[in-house]
């Protein structure tokens, strides 16, 4: 029998622990996307978050991008065109829309999946099934009694929310760096996509922990010219990263994968997330991260939806059919 408790302290402890390492590395998979993978919009709808990091990104993108054929005298640059699609991720965060969207994710040897709406207040999640099996009663039990302690923890909440609005603000800020931090050229068409190849700009000095692991990747962009999106992001780091000269913990190696899909006009959302890294952390204690993540069913909620409309939309969710485990002949 699977065992939810086990998979419930685990998520918890996600949400509320945010080890630097790895929201390091999360900010450096993510790039330019404009997601997280965990780090989702939490602000009153209609509020601007960011508007000294899209006035810093909007600068360096004044060239206009309106022939993008990189053989063409009057096109931009690489680094132009990615600036201008900071822009455009940018303002597309200030919109502030909450969604609910299925996510099948890897836990250890499972294979969970969940459906996840965003509210007023945080997101919120529910189990529906496990390696393709839907709860058994047991299960759904204990995942219903999970819901039910964190709507009536007011604690509980505040950090999550609090935490959640962290790692969005270090997110935003990391993304600004992304016109400066690297060195971009043209590297083909792949589709109908631009491929653009980027690697650490030797001129640039990243004024952070955080900032250090992103300079530290290089790899490849796929940007939408006609919208000028992001598309797909893949990267590794090129060297091993120290804080503290190694004495407090380093980073390995590392890879990093994200892909991004068009789910309305000018909205878009991450639809695959795939993070591989490891390192140390104060010598002694080694540290990996293996994350891997589908996301699909992309649909819009209210954006003031509260925690108790939001378990009653998830509870509405038809889980699928109980399955019988296969086995070989």
């Amino acid at each position: 029998m699977k065992n939810l408790r086990t998979h419930d302290l685990f998520c918890r402890t996600a949400l509320t622990a945010r080890k630097f390492i790895f929201l390091s590395l999360l900010a450096a998979g993510s790039l330019i996307l404009v997601t997280a993978l965990h780090a989702l919009s939490g602000n009153p709808a209609g509020e601007s978050r960011a508007p000294q990091q899209f006035a810093a990104a909007h600068s360096a993108a004044t060239i206009s991008v309106t022939h993008l054929n990189p053989g063409q005298p009057s096109a931009p640059t690489a680094g132009e065109l990615v600036a201008a699609v900071v822009v455009n991720e940018l303002a597309d965060r200030e919109q502030l829309r909450k969604w609910i969207w299925m996510i099948e994710k890897r836990v250890g040897k499972e294979t969970l999946t969940e459906e996840q709406v965003e509210t007023r207040d945080g997101p919120l999640y529910r189990l529906l099934a496990i390696d393709g099996a839907a709860l058994n009663p047991s299960q759904r039990q204990q995942d219903d009694a999970r819901l039910g302690r964190l709507l009536n923890d007011p604690g509980l909440l505040l950090k999550l929310k609090q935490a959640q609005d962290d790692d969005e603000l270090k997110l935003q800020n990391l993304l600004t760096l992304m016109p400066h931090a690297f060195l971009y050229d043209f590297d083909g068409v792949e589709e109908n996509l631009l491929r653009i190849n980027f690697r650490p700009n030797p001129g640039y000095t990243p004024p952070s922990y955080e900032a250090r692991v992103i300079h530290s990747l290089a790899g490849t962009l796929l940007i939408d010219p006609d919208r000028k999106r992001m598309s797909k992001v893949v990267g590794h780091l090129m060297n091993r990263v120290e804080f503290g000269y190694g004495l407090l913990g380093r980073i390995d190696s590392g890879t990093v994968e994200f892909g991004r899909v068009e789910v309305g006009p000018q909205q878009w959302k991450t639809a695959f997330i795939n993070i591989h890294f490891s390192g140390r952390i104060a010598i002694f204690k080694t540290v990996s991260k293996d994350q891997y993540e589908r996301r699909s069913d992309f649909r819009l909620v209210a954006s003031n939806l509260s925690l108790s409309e939001a378990k009653n939309l998830l509870a509405s969710r038809i889980l699928p059919p109980p399955q019988t485990p296969k086995t070989g002949r």
